[in-house]
């Protein structure tokens, strides 16, 4: 009887994790895979990040920007690079670019300093992957609930850390809505 609850475990297990995988987007799913973070966390990151209420419901948005703490979501990634450039040209460059929100000033030598390659959602949500992996491998946050803020802050002195744990939160309530 015990084997036969175990086999029908492993089933219910396989179906579950098999089922909430479907739900993560292709390119999200795979991105996740070349760079060994776990899809699904990686898929409700990227949903905290740049998600849009569309025709078709809630969905990550390629043409994302975040400044000063305020959203900006475009039709186009001409319409969201126009607006970028627009802020280098100024001399601004501390602002969140693309599907995964990573951050020009901070990471920009993640897309050979090309503007308009931080906007490639391919390219956008590998620089997130690798900066959420060397997170993970960091000491100071080598759990992935952790790393998670640490890829939204990741200073460990006593305000950054409360900021990245109010941050992980909120990640982690969209992951087990994915997950379930």
């Amino acid at each position: 009887m015990m084997v036969k609850f175990k086999s029908i475990l492993g089933i219910v297990l396989a179906l579950t994790i098999s089922n909430s995988f479907a739900e993560v987007p292709s390119m999200i799913h795979k991105v996740a895979l070349e760079n060994n973070v776990p899809p699904e966390l990686f898929y409700a990151l990227v949903l905290a990040e740049s998600r849009s209420k569309t025709q078709q419901g809630a969905k990550s948005w390629p043409w994302t920007m975040n400044v000063g703490g305020h959203p900006h979501f475009f039709q186009t990634r001409e319409d969201a690079y126009s607006f970028a450039s627009s802020l280098t040209d100024r001399g601004i460059t501390n602002f969140d670019t693309g599907i995964a929100q990573v951050n020009w000033k901070w990471h920009k030598e993640r897309f050979n300093h090309n503007l308009w390659d931080a906007f490639d959602p391919y390219k956008n949500l590998t620089a997130a992957a690798q900066h959420l992996r060397e997170q993970y491998e960091r000491p100071a946050c080598n759990k992935w609930y952790i790393a998670v803020g640490c890829y939204h802050r990741p200073s460990r002195k006593p305000k950054d850390i409360k900021i990245a744990t109010k941050y992980a939160n909120r990640v982690l309530k969209i992951w087990e809505k994915i997950a379930l």
